[in-house]
C-alpha cells in the first residue's frame, strides 16, 4: 500500500495521524491537538453518510432525503453507494459515478465527495478500463409494469466475453448505448420514486451491425421478500440481481439498499442462463410489530442462482431457522441500543451492516437468523448513535455460522466495564496494536471501555483523552483521543517503546467507565510481513453483575486472565497484581490472587455504603513486556 492509500487504513477505522515528537510526560489536562480529524465516514455529494466500519464494511446515514441507496460492486473489488436522490444529477452529467465510489473515496482520503477539489483524484483513481472505441449505437427502452416510463434507470453491464463492463443512468427509460460488437449481460434497476418502487433484472444481449433495440419490460415483475411465520415489519432490505461466472463475484452487479418502505419487484429471466450463476440475492431485517409483549426479529438472506424464477418469494419456517436469544443489559441506566447485523456469504457477500432497529436496555428479545454453512453473522449495538459530542461505542459480537434449528443465548453489557484488546471474533477487523509494513504505519486502538463479558467487545469514538507513544522518555507520537493513534513506521525503528492511553467519558447511555489509564511497554522492529504486536491486558470478569451492578452484601467472585492479542503470538505471564477501589481512584487496596498461570481468581468482599467498584492490574510476561491499566467505576453496587 502506498503512502497516498494509507489514509484509507485511517478512514475505515478512525484513527488520529500523529507524526509530530512530543514530551511523553502526560500533562494534567489533554493538549489540543487542532490537525486530528477521525476520518470514520464519507459524505456524499447529496449530504447522505456512509460510515465505514473497522471490518471493511459500511452502514448509511441517510441524510433528510429517500433512503433509498442504489449498490454496485465493480470486477475490480470497488464499491458503489448511490442515493436514488441523486440520479438525476448523475444523468444530466451535474455528478459522476466517481463520486459514489467509498473505496477510491477511503482510498484517497476524501471525506466530502462534493468537493470540487476532489475530481481530479477521483478521475484518475476510478480511470475506466480500455477498450476498442464504441461501434454501434443501440437504443434501450426501460418499460414499467403498467408500460409507462419510469423515473430512472441505473443500467450496468459487461461484455461475457472479454470482462469489460460499464454503466449508465438515465433520466427516465429510454437511452442510446455505444457498445462494442458482442455478447453482453446487463442489470437494469428502474425506480419509480413517488411510490419508492424499484423493478431490476438481467438481461442477455448480443450486439452485433444488425442490433435490436434493447427493451427491458416490467410487466411480469413480482415482488421479491421472505414469507414469515410471524408478522413482521421490514425495517432495511438490501438486493442485488447479478451475472456471475459460477461460483464467483467475477461478473456483474447492480443493486438497492433501502429501509424497509422501499418496494423491489422483479422480472423473470426468459432465457438459457447455462454457464453463468445469474439471479439476485435479498437481505432483510425484519421486527415484531411495535409494543409487542413478547419482541422479536428475522435476519434474513436468500439468493437464486439458476436465473430470476416467475415466483422469487423466498419462504421461511421459524423452525429451520437459528433462534438467538438475545438478554440485552443496561450499563447502570435505562437506554436504547440501536442494532445493526452484517451478513457475509463466502461467494455472494453483500457488505453493509443494516438496520435491525432499537432495543430498550434492559430488554429481551428473540432473533431469527438465517443459517448455512457458507453464511457468517457479525452484530452491532450503537450506544450513543445521535450523541451531539460524537461519543458512541459499538458493542460488538461475532455469531460466525449458525445451525439451523438450533437455539442459543446471547448476554450483551453482562460484564464489568475493563480495558480490552478482543475483537470478539470478528475476523475482518485490523489488530488493535498493529505494524501495518504496507502502509508505514504503527495502529494503536485499545478499547479503553470494554467489556469483561466472553465473547463481547467494544469499539469506542471520539472519547476525549490522550494517547503518547514514546521511547526512553522521550516522546514520538501524540494524539488528543483514548487510545487511538497512527504512527509513521519511519518514527518507529526497532526498539522496546512505552504506549500510555487515558481516556474520559461523560455520557448519558452509562454511570460506567468513567475513566481508564493504560501503559503497554513492548518490543517491535521492522519486517517484511505486517505484524500484530504481542501486547495484552488483564480481563477481568466479576459474577453477579446485572444492568451493571452487583449484589452489595455478597461476596463476589472475579476472574482475572492474562490475554494476549489475539493474533499476536502468546506469551506466558510471569507477574500479575490486582487492586480495587471504593473511591473512584482516590485510594487503592491491593486483592490477594491465586495465580496459576495466566489465569488467577479472587473474592471481593464490598465495604458497607460502597457504591461502585473500581478495578486496577499490572501484569509481565516472558518476553520482557508489561501493562498496567484502570477503570474508574467497572460496575456499580446495591
Amino acid at each position: 500500500m502506498s503512502k497516498r492509500h494509507s489514509l484509507a487504513v485511517l478512514a475505515a477505522i478512525g484513527l488520529a495521524a500523529a507524526a509530530n515528537p512530543v514530551q511523553a510526560e502526560p500533562p494534567a489536562e489533554p493538549r489540543d491537538d487542532p490537525g486530528h480529524s477521525q476520518l470514520d465516514a464519507i459524505t456524499l455529494p447529496t449530504g447522505d453518510l456512509v460510515h465505514l466500519t473497522a471490518d471493511g464494511s459500511y452502514r448509511t446515514e441517510p441524510a433528510d432525503g429517500t433512503a433509498a441507496f442504489h449498490t454496485a460492486q465493480e470486477p475490480d473489488g470497488d464499491r458503489l453507494i448511490v442515493p436514488v436522490d441523486a440520479l438525476a444529477a448523475l444523468a444530466d452529467g451535474g455528478l459522476s459515478l466517481e463520486q459514489f465510489n467509498i473505496d477510491a473515496l477511503a482510498r484517497l482520503g476524501i471525506t466530502d465527495a462534493g468537493d470540487p477539489e476532489a475530481a481530479e483524484l477521483l478521475q484518475t483513481e476510478t480511470a475506466p478500463q480500455g477498450g476498442e472505441p464504441a461501434l454501434i449505437q443501440v437504443d434501450f427502452t426501460g418499460l414499467w409494469p403498467d408500460g409507462t416510463a419510469p423515473d430512472a434507470t441505473f443500467l450496468r453491464w459487461i461484455d461475457v466475453d472479454t470482462g469489460e463492463y460499464n454503466s449508465e443512468i438515465f433520466d427516465g427509460g429510454t437511452g442510446t448505448l455505444e457498445l462494442a460488437p458482442g455478447h453482453y449481460q446487463m442489470v437494469p434497476s428502474m425506480d419509480r420514486f413517488a411510490t419508492q418502487e424499484t423493478v431490476a433484472g438481467v438481461l442477455d444481449v448480443r450486439v452485433d451491425a444488425a442490433a435490436e433495440p434493447i427493451v427491458f419490460d416490467g410487466a411480469a415483475a413480482t415482488p421479491v421478500g421472505f414469507d414469515t411465520d410471524r408478522e413482521a415489519e421490514t425495517q432495511w432490505r438490501e438486493f442485488s440481481a447479478f451475472s456471475y461466472l459460477p461460483g464467483t463475484r467475477d461478473g456483474v452487479q447492480g443493486g438497492l439498499m433501502t429501509d424497509g418502505d422501499w418496494a423491489i419487484s422483479v422480472v423473470p429471466t426468459d432465457w438459457d442462463t447455462t454457464g453463468r450463476d445469474v439471479g439476485f440475492n435479498l437481505r432483510d431485517e425484519l421486527t415484531s410489530p411495535e409494543g409487542s409483549a413478547e419482541p422479536y426479529s428475522y435476519s434474513l438472506y436468500g439468493q437464486h442462482t439458476d436465473g430470476i424464477p416467475a415466483d422469487p418469494a423466498f419462504r421461511v419456517r421459524d423452525e429451520d431457522l437459528a433462534r438467538v436469544e438475545m438478554d440485552y443489559d443496561s450499563l447502570g441506566v435505562d437506554a436504547r441500543m440501536y442494532r445493526v447485523n452484517l451478513a457475509v456469504h463466502s461467494v455472494y457477500s453483500m457488505s453493509g451492516y443494516m438496520d435491525s432497529g432499537y432495543v430498550d436496555l434492559p430488554s429481551t428479545r428473540t432473533e431469527f437468523y438465517s443459517a448455512g454453512p457458507d453464511l457468517s453473522w457479525s452484530h452491532l449495538g450503537i450506544l450513543g448513535l445521535d450523541s451531539e459530542d460524537g461519543q458512541r461505542a459499538d458493542v460488538m459480537h461475532h455469531s460466525g455460522v449458525l445451525k439451523g434449528g438450533s437455539t442459543t443465548e446471547t448476554g450483551w453489557n453482562q460484564g464489568p466495564v475493563t480495558v480490552g484488546l478482543d475483537l470478539a471474533g470478528a475476523a475482518y477487523f485490523v489488530p488493535r496494536f498493529y505494524r501495518w509494513e504496507d502502509a508505514d504505519l504503527l495502529l494503536t486502538n485499545p478499547s479503553m471501555h470494554s467489556s469483561g463479558s466472553p465473547d463481547e467487545a467494544v469499539n469506542n469514538y471520539e472519547t476525549p483523552g490522550q494517547t503518547v507513544l514514546s521511547q526512553n522518555g522521550l516522546g514520538i507520537a501524540k494524539s488528543e483521543y483514548g487510545g487511538e493513534m497512527a504512527t509513521e513506521l519511519a518514527l518507529v525503528p526497532a526498539g522496546r517503546y512505552d504506549l500510555y492511553a487515558e481516556s474520559h467519558r461523560d455520557v448519558p447511555w452509562t454511570v460506567l467507565g468513567t475513566d481508564s489509564t493504560a501503559e503497554w511497554s513492548f518490543a517491535t522492529a521492522p519486517g517484511t510481513e505486517d505484524t500484530v504486536l504481542p501486547v495484552s491486558v488483564v480481563d477481568f470478569d466479576a459474577e453477579g453483575i446485572e444492568n451493571g451492578f452487583a449484589d452489595a452484601d455478597a461476596p463476589q467472585q472475579v476472574t482475572l486472565a492474562f490475554a494476549t492479542q489475539p493474533g499476536a503470538e502468546q506469551q506466558t505471564c510471569t507477574a500479575m497484581t490486582f487492586e480495587v477501589s471504593y473511591d473512584d481512584g482516590a485510594t487503592w487496596t491491593p486483592v490477594p490472587i491465586d495465580r496459576d498461570g495466566n489465569t488467577s481468581t479472587a473474592e471481593l468482599v464490598h465495604p458497607a455504603g460502597a457504591e461502585f467498584v473500581s478495578i486496577r492490574f499490572t501484569a509481565a510476561d516472558d518476553a520482557g513486556n508489561t501493562v498496567a491499566h484502570s477503570t474508574i467505576r467497572s460496575y456499580g453496587l446495591r
